[in-house]
């Protein structure tokens, strides 16, 4: 079973990347377990905790950091990018790391919707290989 750890920050970027990603599970028949977080830097604390449990073959984050007039977004682009590499270095399963850092919200929106680029179908490809991986290597 897959983990997917939704950002509910940005919802209509983060709700286009869960469809994508949902949908193409849903097409391979890969069962998921879907969480929803209230922003990007919440989504390294708790796929921590779901790794911990050792229930699922792999977690699939989903996010989207928005550059806005502030430095805030450099700092949580920071955060999360390190928090969740740090996690995937150390981790026994695959973390596919779902989460747009763009400069505005019409790139994010190119990069989200499902008529569009469909990140989110991509992230859910990424775990499925992954997952394949990681098991060839035990």
């Amino acid at each position: 079973m897959i983990a997917i750890v939704k950002s509910n920050f940005n919802q209509e970027v983060t709700d286009a990347l869960l469809k994508g990603c949902i949908d193409c599970l849903n097409e391979k028949s890969t069962p998921f377990e879907l969480f929803e977080v209230p922003g990007a830097v919440e989504t390294v604390g708790f796929s921590n905790k779901l790794v911990a449990t050792k229930k699922y073959a792999g977690v699939i984050v989903i996010g989207a950091v928005i550059k806005g007039d502030t430095d805030h977004y450099e700092y949580v682009c920071d955060y999360v990018v390190q928090g969740h590499a740090a996690l995937a270095a150390n981790s026994s399963i695959p973390i596919v790391f779902g989460i747009l850092t763009t400069q505005n919200e019409d790139l994010a929106l190119d990069r989200a919707l499902p008529t569009k680029m469909n990140k989110g179908k991509e992230f859910a490809i990424t775990a499925i290989e992954m997952i394949d991986l990681y098991k060839s290597v035990n």
